[in-house]
């Protein structure tokens, strides 16, 4: 790679995938939510390649960045922060830090593990016997290392892990680390230098990203409001500072370094890896008609899944009183659905829920990685798009506390969206373009975040000046700007996507 591409790379990927995990944390959380970053990661990776055929087919590249970021999602971290920074001073510092290296080094070195195997998948690097191989070991070292490093865990009874980083919580980490021994020591003996070279590069930078955003974030919180530079007394929460967000803008900013820097050192084992795929003009699928009728079993899978939005538990006496006292619902709506309140929600709910949440990483991540790497376009275009924006429609509609004719439009219009979208690529032919594709990753979300976001910053505004009820335009902007931390964070969010698209574009 040039200078020039080299360094275009660098300021487009790191504002970018910046914004896109802190998004992560504002709209989507969990593993869908990990899904924007990587695709947008493989997506800036593709369109700065120099290699047109990768450029032509971008969204296998952000398709498997997003099955690929997904799975690092899975992993709780919630206390395993609280250790360096819930106190001052802090708990236990180098166990909270030593743990988010290596979660952190984790959650960026399975990401580049799967998409470096991915990438060498589709490019024919690979026989199907291999890939075989690869999908039955690699979840059952995960499942192994899972037992093996995160279990026994009962707090009641004091078992805990022999290495446990969280005080209650059950930890994931173990079979991260099965997955990521499974695909490093495979792209090792298979002499893959792009994976060893990027996969390292990723887990690296997310190892000392973690440690760095989270050093900020203690600064932030417990040290800022007393620095001697206005600058640094900036940075302080008592200067309405969304100090989480800082952590995770910094750690989305390292994990893009770190995949820039690491396709940048492999690029030439990469332009030796999609030789291939050069050769073929795309992807050369090993048996189309099996993988058509693959696809088609996935998306109504992907369909049955999401009926677990409409079949919702009931709820319980305990739930409608936590409501009533963070002030979510109001005394009058407590009362009324008090009466079709339970006292505990029936055992078929929490199995069926236990049960929709094992089987949405095979949906989301493990089915479309095997499609993709077996040659399924219709797999890697509907993963680069059509699911990116499917899992914000679900976050907005079903999983946001909305009012309840605002959750009604919002499945329609989703729904309507969401049909059309599909139509027009399985009917028409229509390929989304990277343009159109990256705007998506990074206005639309932005976009459609700020348009619910909006509403409940004012609401809790209107909750504390209950005495002017009075609605008007300028009014109702005024009441936004005074939630500062979130204003800035949103202005930040601005910045960098107005840099990514500026270079990107």
């Amino acid at each position: 790679m040039g200078i020039s591409a080299v360094l275009l790379l660098i300021f487009a990927i790191v504002p970018g995938t910046s914004y896109a995990w802190g998004m992560r944390g504002t709209t989507i959380g969990g593993e869908k939510g990990a899904m924007l970053p990587g695709a947008l990661i493989g997506l800036l990776l593709a369109i700065f390649s120099n290699i047109l055929v990768v450029q032509e087919h971008f969204y296998i590249f952000s398709a498997l960045g997003a099955v690929s970021m997904y799975l690092g999602g899975a992993m709780t971290y919630g206390e395993t922060l609280g250790f360096s920074m819930k106190t001052k001073p802090a708990e236990n510092m180098k166990k909270g830090l030593t743990a988010l290296f290596i979660k952190g080094f984790l959650w960026f070195g399975v990401f580049g593990a799967l998409f470096s195997t991915g990438v060498n998948a589709v490019c024919g690097k690979y026989s199907l016997l291999e890939l075989v191989l690869i999908f039955i070991l690699t979840p059952t070292v995960a499942v192994g290392g899972y037992f093996l490093f995160n279990k026994p865990l009962n707090p009641a009874e004091n078992k805990f892990p022999k290495f446990y980083f969280s005080k209650t919580r059950q930890e994931s980490w173990g079979a991260l680390l099965g997955v990521f021994l499974v695909l490093i020591v495979f792209g090792a003996v298979k002499q893959s230098f792009f994976t060893i070279i990027f996969t390292l590069s990723c887990a690296l930078f997310g190892g000392v990203g973690w440690i760095i955003g989270q050093s900020l974030q203690i600064y932030s919180k417990h040290y800022a409001g007393n620095a001697c530079s206005r600058i640094l007394r900036y940075l302080s929460v008592s200067k309405n500072t969304d100090s989480w967000k800082i952590m995770e803008c910094v750690l989305g900013a390292f994990g893009g370094l770190g995949s820039a820097i690491g396709f940048i050192l492999s690029y030439k084992y990469f332009k030796e890896a999609v030789f291939a795929l050069e050769q073929n003009g795309g992807l050369l699928p090993l048996n189309q008609a099996a993988l058509n009728v693959l696809f088609i079993v996935w998306i109504l899978l992907l369909g049955l899944d999401s009926a677990h939005y409409f079949v919702k538990a009931p709820v319980t006496k305990d739930e409608l009183q936590a409501q009533l006292s963070a002030q979510k619902i109001d005394m009058a709506e407590f009362s009324a659905r008090l009466i079709k309140a339970v006292e505990k929600v029936p055992p078929f709910f929490k199995v069926y829920r236990r049960a929709t949440e094992l089987i949405e990483p095979i949906l989301y991540s493990a089915i479309p990685f095997m499609l993709i790497a077996l040659g399924s376009e219709n797999a890697a275009e509907t993963t680069s798009f059509f699911i990116i924006l499917f899992v914000l429609f679900q976050e907005l509609a079903f999983e946001q506390n909305m009012p309840p004719r605002v959750t009604v439009v919002l499945k329609v219009i989703f729904g309507l969206v969401s049909a059309i979208v599909l139509l027009l690529q399985f009917v028409f032919g229509i390929v989304w373009g990277s343009s159109i594709t990256i705007v998506m990753y990074t206005v639309i979300y932005e976009a459609l975040t700020l348009l619910w976001l909006v509403p409940k910053e004012v609401s809790k505004e209107l909750n504390n000046d209950k005495a002017d009820s009075s609605f008007n335009i300028k009014k109702y902007l005024k009441l936004f700007l005074k939630r500062k931390a979130i204003v800035k964070t949103h202005i930040y969010f601005i910045a960098s996507i107005a840099l990514t698209l500026l270079i990107a574009l």
